[in-house]
């Protein structure tokens, strides 16, 4: 009975182990990409007839409704903080995704 206590708590600990702050390189990465600013619109069309003779035709449509109008910086500044535990190591626009 004590042997399956001990893997319980073994497999909580390293469950939780995968919970903590990220390295602060990974996290400004990965905040970088959030913030960065996206394509209002964008999307691929394609058109055309099989073998078969049949006409296909297809539309996929992306919108993006914006980043909310906040400042980008400090929004990476907040998720930074949030996923690394730290500040970052640069400000946003320093960042080369971060130059928009």
């Amino acid at each position: 009975m004590a042997r399956v206590w001990a893997y319980g708590i073994a497999a909580a600990g390293l469950a939780l182990a995968g919970c903590g702050p990220m390295a602060l390189p990974e996290a400004e990465t990965l905040c970088a990409e959030t913030v960065a600013p996206k394509a209002p619109l964008s999307g691929e069309g394609r058109m055309g007839v099989t073998s078969g003779g049949t006409f296909e035709s297809g539309v996929k449509l992306t919108f993006t409704m914006g980043s909310g109008g906040g400042d980008p910086g400090a929004a990476y500044d907040r998720c930074v903080r949030a996923r690394a535990g730290q500040g970052p190591s640069r400000p946003y626009y320093a960042v080369p995704q971060g130059r928009g």
